[in-house]
């Protein structure tokens, strides 16, 4: 975990109130794995308010390409006084930034077939991870559900590798479903699953799906408010099988049986 700055090189509205923030931020491209964040002062420098700084997942790194070594990327969802100062500021601004952070996803050795799912608004704590495996030429497979249309992620910004099943809760666009039921055609293809969901949606997903039973076989993230990143301030510790846990120092990831079952 380092404080450093970034310099915003793109700023891209992909969806309403959604925007992909690019930075030259080679600390952070260097170091940051799947599922780990950072915590991104959202003020001008003179500025106090708002004082506490906020989490974004690093989205997707860029570390060794021609040109582009050390440029990363954040995906900022406007919510309230921080989120939209981010998301309105202009290339050239430097952004001042805590990290890496957290406890990530693990991919094992043997794992081969991954099945990624998220929910709506939660796809950013995947994006890396699916990058990653696919640089590990691994076979990835990203079941995603959104309210609708105008909230799906854009293909566009997912490796080309990666097969994108679009879950839709009005049939908008793709398969018309939910996230506990997309799952079924793709567990026994899979020896891995990653699930950044809510802790209701995981729980659901545990009990309809034996073998997400399995030991080491399925991981999810648990989402909490994460206010100072280093335990600290002791608002986000849970209850998992083994005890109580800090989200933001023993997670933001775990065992999905730690936190299901």
């Amino acid at each position: 975990m380092r404080l450093m700055n970034a310099t915003i090189i793109a700023n891209t509205e992909i969806g309403p109130g959604v925007h992909l923030i690019e930075m030259h931020a080679p600390l952070l491209a260097q170091a940051a794995q799947p599922g780990q964040y950072c915590m991104v002062r959202c003020c001008d420098p003179l500025a106090t308010d708002p004082l506490i700084r906020r989490p974004f997942f690093v989205q997707s790194v860029r570390r060794g390409q021609a040109g582009q070594a050390g440029q990363c990327s954040l995906l900022v969802q406007v919510r309230g006084r921080g989120s939209s100062w981010l998301a309105g500021q202009l290339p050239g601004a430097v952004v001042d930034i805590l990290g890496p952070m957290g406890q990530g996803w693990t991919i094992r050795p043997s794992s081969l077939n991954l099945l990624l799912v998220s929910e709506e608004g939660l796809i950013d704590g995947l994006t890396l991870l699916a990058q990653v495996a696919v640089e590990q030429e691994l076979a990835v497979t990203l079941i995603a559900q959104s309210d609708h249309a105008a909230s799906v992620y854009p293909p566009a910004l997912l490796p080309p590798e990666v097969e994108y099943v679009i879950v839709t809760s009005d049939g908008s666009t793709g398969q018309q479903g939910n996230v506990v039921d997309a799952p079924a055609d793709y567990l026994n293809w899979a020896d891995a699953v990653y699930c950044n969901v809510s802790r209701e949606t995981s729980q659901a997903l545990y009990r309809r799906y034996e073998r997400l039973r399995t030991r080491n076989f399925a991981q999810a993230m648990l989402l909490y408010p994460l206010v100072c990143g280093n335990g600290v301030c002791q608002t986000c510790p849970v209850e998992t099988f083994s005890g109580q846990k800090l989200v933001c120092r023993d997670g933001p990831v775990f065992d999905l049986r730690e936190m299901a079952r």
